[in-house]
């Protein structure tokens, strides 16, 4: 059963933690929930543990406040593969049992519950302490991709060659932060990533059907890289981005793949939708695409050297 009607909820990040938590009180013996951190409006940002393994892998979604339809989606994610589990089924001659004994997965769907927030509800979400950055028509709240205060949390990791394109002050987008890690958002990422030492991640984004892959890698990583990401655009259909070097940037992805050397991927889901929320109409497609994409994410990571 897919969690699609939270799209419309007015209470967007509260049902996302109740919906969380009745997952996991149902799912027991495979699934676990904890809190990673705190928003800026102290609201609960958690992660689920999906898997009896070691070796963790990390799927996260919504760094972007109009994003949100990932969050929908990591949801569904993780019921599709809690049913094949308890089926014992198999997806591509994958027997999920034996995979989820090897690996666990580190779901964290909502990573900018304040900005989500706002999309949904507008200038009556915003608390006294942030409102006088908002003097703003509610069609603005639409295309809003940072964070309560106006950080864009996917340009608030630090790296070696960093993004060109921010602006210099908080606004919908594209503002990096007075300082890296400088929000409680991206804090929680990182001592996340810290704690559990990913074999690989994917971080969901929402327009333009496309995969990023690189970040300066040496030439034997991005040839492993390459050979995981052609295999997920292979199951997807989403256009592999090659960049030219040095490739730039500030987000998740960049990060984990500078400070870790492992596999990462931006996965942008929908058809191209400009400067708004992707329209619920996409969302079985984009469901259809992706259901299984954790799995064979997985599988590559755990044997492609």
């Amino acid at each position: 059963m897919s969690n699609i009607n939270l799209y419309k909820s007015m209470n967007f990040s509260e049902d996302v933690n109740k919906a969380i938590c009745n997952l996991a009180k149902e799912h027991k013996e495979i699934l676990c929930i904890y809190k990673i951190g705190l928003s800026l409006e102290n609201t609960p940002i958690l992660a689920i543990n999906l898997g009896l393994g070691k070796k963790k892998i990390l799927i996260n979604a919504t760094h972007h406040a109009r994003e949100l339809i990932n969050t929908i989606l990591l949801l569904d994610q993780i019921q599709y593969i809690v049913n094949l589990y308890e089926t014992n089924a198999s997806v591509k001659d994958i027997s999920i049992r034996e995979l989820l004994n090897e690996i666990t997965f580190v779901f964290v769907p909502l990573v900018n519950p304040d900005g989500a927030d706002l999309v949904l509800n507008g200038i009556s979400y915003v608390s006294n302490q942030y409102i006088n950055m908002f003097s703003l028509k509610r069609e603005f709240f639409e295309s809003w991709k940072s964070n309560i205060r106006g950080v864009d949390l996917n340009r608030n990791y630090p790296t070696r060659y960093p993004s060109s394109d921010t602006v210099e002050y908080p606004g919908s987008k594209g503002y990096t932060g007075p300082w890296y890690f400088s929000e409680p958002e991206t804090c929680a990422l990182k001592d996340l990533t810290e704690s559990c030492l990913f074999e690989g991640s994917i971080s969901y984004h929402s327009s333009g059907e496309e995969i990023y892959w690189e970040f300066n890698q040496l030439e034997e990583e991005k040839y492993r890289d390459y050979q995981i990401a052609k295999i997920i655009s292979e199951e997807t259909g989403y256009v592999l981005i090659e960049e030219p070097r040095p490739n730039r940037g500030n987000g998740y992805k960049d990060w984990f793949i500078e400070n870790y050397k492992k596999p990462a991927l931006t996965m942008e889901v929908s058809p191209y939708v400009g400067e708004r929320k992707v329209p619920i109409k996409y969302y079985q497609r984009i469901f259809q695409q992706n259901k299984n994409v954790p799995i064979i994410f997985a599988r590559e990571v755990l044997t492609i050297k």
